[in-house]
């Protein structure tokens, strides 16, 4: 399988945010490909990430659903574990407080 060439840089980047949105226009596959890919690369960038926590578990959530639906599980796994990882990133901070 051919690995996009579309790398995570900064969500700040307005080139990769143009990007990401014609690909999501004109090539959903491809698109979600492509956050995958940088989801799996970059794991503690989503934790990092300035977005509400409710923004990225929705953001994961529709990517999840979509490899499901394409029936791509391996790549569910990978998310699951992006997603268990900010529920543990929330339960930490909040038993700081």
């Amino acid at each position: 399988m051919q690995s996009s060439t579309l790398k995570y840089k900064d969500l700040n980047d307005g080139d990769f945010i143009k990007k990401l949105a014609l690909l999501k226009k004109y090539d959903y596959d491809k698109f979600m490909r492509v956050l995958y890919e940088n989801f799996e690369m970059y794991p503690e960038r989503i934790s990092q990430d300035p977005y509400p926590k409710d923004t990225k578990v929705n953001a994961l959530n529709k990517v999840l659903d979509y490899f499901k639906q394409i029936e791509e599980y391996e790549k569910c796994e990978v998310i699951k574990n992006i997603l268990n990882g900010i529920k543990e990133d929330d339960i930490s901070d909040n038993s700081e407080h």
